[in-house]
C-alpha cells in the first residue's frame, strides 16, 4: 500500500497498468492559497505518479488538466490524462483537455467536450476517447470527433491488444454494445434485461466496460426502479458477451458496487465494492477487503490490472469527517491473487 501525506486534501482518481509492470496513478490536490487557512481561497493541482517496479516517483507538475476523469496508457503511446481545461486555457465554459506524458514532458491538446467517460491508447497516433455524444480519435496531430455509431450514446469505452475498440451505452432506452474492427463498426445483439419490477422499472444504465484477453466482454450496468414516493432504487447487473450470446447476472439489492471493472485474466472480473474489491468468477462472488487509512476511511475510485498477471491496482482516498486538516489523503493498493 502507498499512502500520501499532504497538508490539506489529496486523492487519487485513476490508474493505468502496463504489461511491463509500469503503473501510473493520477489524482488532484487542494490547498489554501494563503497561510494554510482552510477557510481561504482554494488552489487545485492535478498530479501523477509512476511505479517503476520498486518505488513511486512523482512526475513533473501536471497543470494542463483540472479534475482528471480518465487515465489511459500504452508502452509506445505514453500516459494520457483527460479532464477539464484549466482557466489559463478556457476561462469561461472549459472545454475538455487531454495531457500526454511521453516520458520527458507533458503535451496538451483540447477536446470539444470535457466529460470523457472512457479512453484507450494504442500508440502515439492512435488514441480513442468517448464522451456522451461523440467519439474522439487522436491521429498524432489533432483530435477528430465523430458521432457514435448506430445512434448509441456511449458511456464507456475499452480497447484490446489487437486494436479493437468497444463502446457500451444505450440506444432507444436499451443497453447497446458496438465494436470497431477491420476499419468498420458493428452493432451487437442487445441483452434482454429482466423486468423484475414491472412498470416501476426504468432504464438500465451502463457504468463501465471491460474486455478480456480472449475476447470476452463485460458490461456493468445499474437497474433503476421506483421504490418509493419520488425515490429511485438501483441494483447492479453484470452482462457478459461471449460465444455469440449474452449471460446476465443480477446482483442482490444489498450489493453496493462502484463504477469500475477490469478483467481478471482468468475468465472472471474484478469490481470495486464498498470497503474493497470484489471478484466474480465461476458464477460466484468473493470480496477482498483493503487496508483502511489512518483516518479510518477507504474509498476506491479507480481500478486496473497488469496485463498477463494477477496483480490488481486500486486507487482512491482515505477520508475523515473531522474538521481539521488534512481532510483526505490519497491511497494506492495492490492485490495479488492467483487465478482460480
Amino acid at each position: 500500500m502507498h499512502y500520501n501525506t499532504y497538508p490539506y486534501r489529496d486523492r487519487f482518481l485513476g490508474v493505468a497498468a502496463l504489461r511491463d509492470g509500469t503503473v501510473y496513478a493520477v489524482g488532484d490536490r487542494q490547498f489554501p492559497r494563503q497561510d494554510n487557512n482552510p477557510c481561504g481561497p482554494i488552489s487545485q493541482l492535478s498530479y501523477a505518479l509512476r511505479w517503476d517496479g520498486e518505488r513511486w516517483q512523482e512526475l513533473p507538475e501536471l497543470d494542463q488538466v483540472v479534475e482528471p476523469q480518465q487515465v489511459a496508457a500504452s508502452s509506445d503511446g505514453g500516459l494520457w490524462v483527460f479532464g477539464h481545461c484549466p482557466a489559463t486555457v478556457a476561462s469561461s465554459d472549459p472545454a475538455g483537455c487531454a495531457a500526454r506524458w511521453d516520458g520527458t514532458s507533458w503535451t496538451l491538446s483540447v477536446l470539444d467536450n470535457a466529460q470523457v467517460s472512457g479512453a484507450a491508447v494504442f500508440g502515439r497516433d492512435d488514441v480513442w476517447a468517448t464522451t456522451y455524444d461523440a467519439l474522439h480519435h487522436w491521429n498524432g496531430e489533432r483530435w477528430r470527433a465523430q458521432r457514435p455509431p448506430f445512434g448509441v450514446r456511449a458511456h464507456a469505452l475499452a480497447g484490446t491488444a489487437s486494436g479493437q475498440v468497444w463502446i457500451a451505452g444505450d440506444k432507444d432506452g436499451r443497453v447497446a454494445l458496438a465494436r470497431w474492427s477491420d476499419r468498420r463498426w458493428s452493432l451487437l445483439p442487445r441483452p434482454q434485461i429482466p423486468r423484475l419490477y414491472g412498470a416501476k422499472q426504468g432504464e438500465t444504465r451502463v457504468l463501465d466496460l471491460a474486455v478480456g484477453e480472449q475476447g470476452e466482454v463485460w458490461v456493468l450496468g445499474s437497474m433503476h426502479w421506483v421504490c418509493g414516493v419520488e425515490t429511485m432504487c438501483t441494483r447492479p447487473v453484470l452482462m457478459r458477451w461471449g460465444g455469440g450470446r449474452w449471460l446476465l447476472k443480477v446482483m442482490p439489492e444489498r450489493f453496493t458496487v462502484g463504477g469500475s471493472i477490469v478483467f481478471d485474466g482468468a475468465g472472471g472480473l474484478w469490481i470495486t465494492v464498498s470497503g474493497g474489491l470484489g471478484r466474480f468468477t465461476g458464477g460466484k462472488w468473493k470480496t477482498y477487503p483493503i487496508t483502511r487509512g489512518p483516518f479510518g476511511g477507504r474509498s476506491v475510485a479507480g481500478l486496473a490490472r497488469r496485463p498477463g498477471s494477477a496483480s490488481v491496482w486500486a486507487v482512491g482516498e482515505d477520508h475523515t469527517e473531522a474538521e481539521e486538516m488534512p481532510f483526505t489523503n490519497g491511497m494506492i493498493w495492490r492485490l495479488d491473487v492467483k487465478p482460480e
